[in-house]
């Protein structure tokens, strides 16, 4: 099949990686314009650009692709499918409808569960266990549109979302290939999603990432996990903001005696704070502004004692 690849963040690269190397045809990949990224805001090219350019793949970068030039160069390429992933805009119906079977969106959730902009994010804070990837038809409602297919996928205790992010588009990749090949042989089934089903994954403000010590032990866990990384999980030591990267939850038998973000114990590697069910120990942070670094390095210069509390 003739294809056009539409994607900017780095979740698509297994994709587009995937369609390269396949009996498929890449005509052309379209990404966001070069953009100020990072901490600098230094202009930087696209995931998807640098992976084009290294594959020698044909590249439009228009500034909206809904706009009529850029429509009319797409007509002439007469696609076979739209392969969307990740690409940051919205699609309008006449990009929609330019191509010979349809347009594709690789999402990384169990639709109709977690539609929208964080579901990967959402998933994990939640507790939920398992999650996925699904292809569906783009049509005009936000990740509302048939599933070709899907593929369940267990989320790891321990995994963050860059990580678990990184196992579904490779999971998403190759399930989009297995749908592009019913599609040209004319076996592809949709299936509509069930809107009672439906829940949504809304993108996280930086406030939501303070954490409440009042909750318990797997639920700050969770959120460290999936918080990063934005807005990142944080706390307050004497004013000053402590980024938690990796935390460990002890429950205990008992309701801890301390208030809820009390530090009780300095150990080797870790300081413990109380919660509402036991303990957190927080192994990696990253102090304002300094570096991320292990819990070890950062006690030999923080002057942290127990009985502080984190706010």
């Amino acid at each position: 099949m003739n294809l056009v690849f539409i994607g900017t963040a780095r979740f698509g690269i297994p994709a587009l990686e995937k369609l390269a190397s396949s009996a498929h045809r890449v005509l052309a990949v379209v990404t966001q314009p070069d953009r100020p990224r990072g901490r600098g805001l230094e202009v930087r090219p696209s995931p998807i650009k640098e992976k084009s350019t290294e594959l020698g793949l044909h590249l439009y970068r228009p500034e909206s692709v809904n706009e009529y030039e850029f429509l009319r160069e797409i007509r002439a390429l007469s696609p076979d499918a739209i392969v969307v992933v990740a690409y940051g805009q919205k699609l309008g119906e006449e990009l929609l409808q330019l191509c010979r079977f349809c347009a594709l969106n690789i999402h990384p959730s169990l639709l109709p569960r977690y539609r929208g902009p964080a579901p990967v994010a959402r998933a994990i804070l939640n507790g939920e266990r398992e999650t996925g990837v699904s292809v569906i038809k783009l049509v005009s409602r936000m990740d509302a549109g048939p599933v070709f297919g899907a593929v369940r996928v267990p989320i790891p205790p321990e995994a963050t979302t860059p990580e678990l992010e990184d196992e579904l588009s490779r999971r998403g990749a190759q399930l989009l290939l297995e749908v592009l090949d019913k599609m040209e042989k004319g076996q592809a089934v949709e299936t509509p999603q069930n809107e009672r089903e439906a829940t949504y994954a809304r993108k996280f403000e930086r406030r939501e990432g303070r954490v409440d010590w009042r909750k318990p032990a797997r639920r700050i866990v969770d959120s460290v996990r999936a918080l990063q990384p934005f807005p990142g999980a944080f706390t307050f030591h004497n004013r000053r903001r402590i980024i938690l990267y990796k935390v460990r939850a002890e429950r205990s038998p008992a309701r801890p005696s301390e208030r809820p973000g009390t530090i009780v114990a300095l150990q080797p590697n870790a300081f413990r704070v109380s919660c509402s069910d036991g303990f957190v120990d927080v192994l990696e942070v990253q102090p304002e502004s300094r570096r991320r670094m292990p819990a070890e390095e950062f006690l030999r210069a923080a002057p942290l004692r127990p009985g502080d509390r984190l706010a």
